[in-house]
């Protein structure tokens, strides 16, 4: 896939988005989500699966959330055309792959991209769409550990039920 592609097809997922927010929060009362925050690593994915499973068995839609984040690496322009590439093609497969667990499984599952701190937006769209719950994974990084990762700062700040999944 070219890059044009790539960020083309990012882009048009964007403007879907607020169409897609928009007719997830008009449901509201009586709608009844569960929102998932998966950045690729391997305790997102697990949270993922439990919240499909978790989706399932109590017949709530799913909404998925990935966020693009940009670390301080990216200061000269190769590496921010990195990371963005990189995060493309990852909310790319996360998408292709949501759609496989959703005909599978029979779960209704909509994918939101984002870009900035995931806890911010991971806590925005909670509160938009009003969510039952947030299932997130465990983050195992250094840099977690020092400032706090986005499942700690989840729980400590708790304004609906979250799951976090090691």
């Amino acid at each position: 896939m070219a890059m044009r592609d790539v960020f083309s097809t990012r882009s048009r997922y964007f403007q879907e988005e607020l169409a897609t927010v928009t007719a997830l929060g008009r449901a509201g009362v009586g709608q009844r989500n569960i929102l998932v925050a998966v950045d690729g690593d391997e305790s997102s994915l697990r949270a993922a699966a439990y919240a499909i499973g978790l989706a399932r068995r109590q017949a709530l839609s799913l909404v998925v959330l990935f966020v693009h984040t940009y670390g301080s690496l990216g200061s000269t322009f190769g590496a921010n055309y990195a990371m963005r590439l990189g995060n493309a093609e990852s909310a790319i497969a996360l998408r292709d792959e949501m759609e496989r667990q959703a005909i599978a499984f029979g779960v209704a599952i909509t994918v939101i991209e984002r870009e900035g701190d995931p806890y911010l937006e991971t806590a925005r769209l909670a509160g938009l769409l009003r969510v039952d719950g947030i299932v997130i994974g465990s983050a195992r990084s250094f840099g977690h550990r020092l400032f706090g990762s986005p499942a700690a700062r989840l729980v400590r700040h708790a304004q609906w039920p979250i799951t976090v999944v090691p």
